[in-house]
């Protein structure tokens, strides 16, 4: 069955999501004195100042926000998000005796951005999350409309002024560093892979450029009634949905079936469906 294949493969991207965040934490920016963004960073701050483990510190700091969007959401968003504030919390508990020495606290922080983005990535894919931050900009962009980013942004200054003050600004540097590789990989892993372009095509051939494309490209297309706000006339346009790799060839059909053509191509996070991917996958 499709819903039990799901149901798997997410199960699957929650494990393996918490368990490469929990690396990249546990075993290299820990053992550097860095720190990530968030309530894992925060966890990490307060590890340096009282010598509790890491894991459980977590755990203890998410708890009061989990009750917290509980009662005020309820439970059906939760399970998932219970789920990986839990196996984080395990993870990084059974991997604290293991450090990894990088040598350079650079490459640590490179690393461990890289593994802790990549785990959130792979957490997002399954339908869960990483707690803490998450559940604070859930509710404050319901509730107050304030936007994601700036609800990770104060988080992520808060625990970067915190390692200044606590390990020193050499090390908040390289953490904001960690930080900001982590975003990154967030950002490829949950879109990367799935982005693609739209190209929107105004020209006097629109036929054979469609057939072109249909035969060249194995892509099929859209025909679009449109109206010039400058002429007034009524004039068609084609939509086309593509790979990155196929701009370049779309554009050398295009110039020649028409070199006065008028052609835009925006960036897509998502493509999904036929000749792309499909619209079940996690």
């Amino acid at each position: 069955m499709p819903s039990t294949r799901s149901f798997v493969v997410e199960c699957g991207l929650l494990m393996l999501g918490s368990a490469a965040l929990a690396f990249g934490v546990s075993t290299l920016i820990v053992p550097a004195r860095l720190a990530d963004g968030g309530i894992m960073g925060l966890a990490v701050v307060l590890h340096y100042v009282t010598h509790l483990p890491v894991g459980p510190l977590f755990l203890t700091l998410n708890v009061p926000l989990l009750a917290w969007a509980w009662l005020a959401q309820g439970p059906r968003f939760l399970w998932r998000t219970i789920v990986g504030v839990l196996l984080i919390s395990g993870w990084t508990w059974l991997l604290a005796p293991v450090h990894i020495q990088v040598g350079d606290r650079l490459l640590a922080a490179l690393y461990g951005g890289l593994l802790v983005g990549a785990g959130i990535g792979l957490l997002l894919r399954g339908g869960g999350s990483s707690g803490g931050s998450d559940i604070l900009a859930r509710h404050l962009y319901r509730a107050r409309g304030v936007s994601y980013s700036v609800t990770y942004l104060a988080t992520d200054l808060l625990v970067l002024s915190a390692v200044a003050v606590w390990v020193g600004l050499d090390a908040a540097m390289y953490a904001w560093i960690a930080t900001n590789v982590a975003s990154r990989v967030v950002t490829y892993v949950v879109e990367g892979p799935r982005r693609g372009r739209v190209a929107l095509v105004v020209s006097r051939a629109l036929d054979q450029v469609a057939e072109r494309v249909a035969r060249e490209l194995q892509r099929g297309a859209t025909r679009l009634e449109a109206q010039g706000t400058f002429t007034g006339q009524q004039r068609p346009l084609l939509m086309v949905a593509l790979g990155p790799q196929q701009v370049t060839p779309l554009r050398h059909i295009v110039a020649e079936e028409d070199p006065h053509a008028f052609m835009v191509v925006l960036s897509a996070s998502e493509v999904l469906g036929e000749g792309f991917f499909q619209l079940e996958d996690p």
